[in-house]
């Protein structure tokens, strides 16, 4: 899937006749266009929880990866780059942010390279007590690490998929929060990032060559005999933003999970990100020529929160669809309003 255009335009609200001003004369409208290209080629990045509480949950992760990797290779073989990142980003953690592991990613092409990813996704339970996943995910796809130790992870045509497995919800401040103090600093909401950063940061690291998308196995709101995990809410609302899966870190055996995650990996775009936040009301989606009314069963619908038009019932666009996408600009068009 690729964005491939996006044209600003003047529309003029009102005539020179009503005494507008310059500012009321001029209104953004953008327009955005997408192919559903598919690619054989994938680089994820698992990102594990390595605090006291985890070692059961990565084993799980571990046994479920070769069901992963067919479910990924259903359709057609993909070439894949895999790496895995902690949410360690304490300041005192000299690898904060890089991947686990020398080379720091493995291939397909890479010699027993299932038995590596066993050892490495199994980060062990030493990390911090604040779980920073989006922080330390964005990090690991920073241009710094990019230009210099993670050269070569994130190919230009790829799909950037990710994974994200706590028991905790996400603790990402950009370090706010001291390495001194307890961790039960996380559960203030006022002192975090809002996650709307680490979803622009996201698509930014694909810009217009690329798909991403990210899932997660995380805490549910309710789990009756998993009380020991909190609610992963921050962790879901990226992957609702990107289209992926969620997973429930309290069941015995991840197969299942593991084999859906593999699964979108590979399968068409069922959200596409826009360039700035639309009006609600005001979104026209076009698809090969044809004009696609808002149905959020059998058609697409306008997520508002994450700037995104998702296709989730009936119908998903088949590969090969161009889809256009035109729209009213809210506020001054920047994507850094929402929550």
């Amino acid at each position: 899937m690729r964005s491939l255009l996006f044209a600003p335009t003047l529309v003029f609200a009102c005539g020179q006749l009503l005494g507008c001003s310059d500012h009321d004369l001029a209104r953004l409208s953008g327009e955005d266009y997408f192919v559903q290209e598919g690619t054989d080629e994938a680089d994820i990045l698992f990102v594990v929880d390595d605090s006291i509480s985890m070692a059961d949950e990565q084993a799980l992760v571990a046994a479920g990866f070769e069901r992963f990797i067919d479910a990924m290779n259903s359709a057609e073989e993909v070439s894949f780059q895999l790496g895995v990142v902690t949410t360690d980003m304490d300041e005192d953690n000299v690898d904060r942010g890089r991947l686990v592991g020398e080379p720091p990613y493995l291939t397909n092409a890479s010699a027993n390279y299932g038995a590596a990813f066993f050892d490495r996704v199994q980060v062990g339970t030493s990390g911090s007590d604040k779980e920073r996943g989006l922080q330390a995910a964005t990090h690991a796809l920073s241009e710094r690490y990019l230009e210099d130790q993670h050269a070569g992870f994130l190919r230009e045509d790829s799909v950037l998929a990710l994974v994200f497995v706590s028991d905790e919800d996400d603790c990402s401040d950009e370090n706010f929060i001291p390495d001194s103090e307890d961790g039960e600093l996380c559960y203030d909401a006022d002192i975090l990032e809002p996650t709307v950063t680490y979803l622009k940061r996201l698509r930014e690291s694909r810009g217009d060559s690329g798909r991403v998308v990210a899932s997660a196995i995380v805490g549910p709101d309710a789990a009756e005999g998993c009380e020991s995990s909190w609610p992963g809410r921050r962790y879901v609302a990226i992957a609702a933003g990107l289209g992926g899966e969620i997973g429930d870190i309290c069941e015995g055996d991840y197969g299942e999970v593991m084999d859906d995650i593999g699964a979108r990996i590979s399968a068409p775009a069922t959200v596409f990100g826009l360039q700035y936040v639309a009006v609600a009301g005001t979104v026209e989606v076009e698809i090969d020529g044809e004009m696609m009314a808002e149905d959020v069963d059998t058609a697409w619908w306008y997520d508002e929160p994450n700037w995104s038009i998702r296709f989730d019932g009936s119908y998903v666009p088949p590969w090969g669809s161009e889809l256009n996408v035109t729209y009213e600009i809210a506020g001054e068009g920047s994507t850094d309003t929402g929550a």
